[in-house]
């Protein structure tokens, strides 16, 4: 098992958060990017005229990003292309958008910054943006990937354990983090891999062929203590279709409850019984 083919893209979480931002600012355009081995390549943008913004490379101290950089701060500036206090490295981007107005925040886990978020405007000033829900939004990215660090580091030290010999004791970590992301593919995945761990008892299947694998998925999170709306969440479906699922399961199971439900598929192996439960 290798740890990294199991982590979501992290590129789609940044255009996500573009997208949002657009929309919850009304920012004419907003864009960033996460650090790679030469610097910060801008990698998504929403509301851009052309893609001339995915040329950016940002390097500690060079232009608005760098500053912000090298500070950890977020950064305003009403006017772009008079600003003194920054270098003009990619002007050719930026004002060939035609932003006049512009406002950074840096992604940061831990003690390093891991990408940028920019929005901008093309005639209203930057501080009309808000820097307070840049600032936001900066931090979500920042959260997830720090769980999903966390995710990777505590499956390479199941990966070690496991060729080791070492018992198993990374369900309840692993469980709290399944709990805490807001990627709905991660917690699909960590349900996957809760579920195939060494301990597990054996999948037994009942009389008609046992769960469907998105059955196991809905249940496990109920497992988990998540509701129905975290649940929908987290996998990218309705909340309706959620209820569908376990009303399912409990007719299967013949229990009124989605904890009896837990309880019966765990006895019959269909769900991994987790110590201290």
């Amino acid at each position: 098992m290798n740890p990294t083919t199991l982590r979501p893209d992290d590129g789609e979480l940044v255009r996500q958060a573009t997208r949002t931002l657009r929309v919850a600012t009304g920012a004419d355009v907003v864009f960033a990017g996460l650090r790679g081995e030469r610097g910060i390549r801008i990698s998504s943008y929403s509301g851009a005229w052309s893609d001339r913004l995915g040329s950016i490379e940002v390097q500690p101290a060079r232009g608005l990003g760098g500053v912000s950089w090298e500070t950890r701060r977020a950064i305003l500036v009403d006017d772009y292309r008079g600003a003194r206090t920054i270098t003009h490295h990619f002007d050719p981007q930026i004002l060939g958008e035609g932003i006049q107005s512009l406002a950074v925040a840096p992604i940061v886990v831990g003690r390093h910054v891991r990408g940028l978020l920019y929005a901008g405007n093309r005639e209203t000033a930057a501080s009309e943006i808000r820097p307070g829900e840049l600032v936001r939004a900066a931090s979500l990215v920042a959260e997830e990937l720090r769980i999903r660090d966390l995710v990777d580091e505590r499956l390479e030290i199941k990966v070690r354990q496991t060729a080791a010999g070492v018992p198993d004791q990374l369900r309840s970590q692993l469980r709290q983090v399944a709990a805490e992301t807001q990627d709905p593919e991660t917690a699909r995945r960590l349900v996957e891999l809760l579920g195939g761990m060494p301990g597990a008892e054996p999948a037994i299947s009942s009389p008609d062929g046992g769960l469907t694998r998105r059955q196991q998925d809905v249940l496990g999170l109920v497992a988990y203590g998540l509701t129905n709306a975290q649940i929908a969440t987290r996998l990218g479906i309705s909340e309706v279709t959620v209820k569908s699922y376990l009303r399912t399961i409990m007719s299967r199971f013949s229990v009124r409850t989605r904890s009896r439900a837990v309880i019966e598929a765990r006895r019959l192996g269909l769900l991994p019984a987790w110590p201290n439960d």
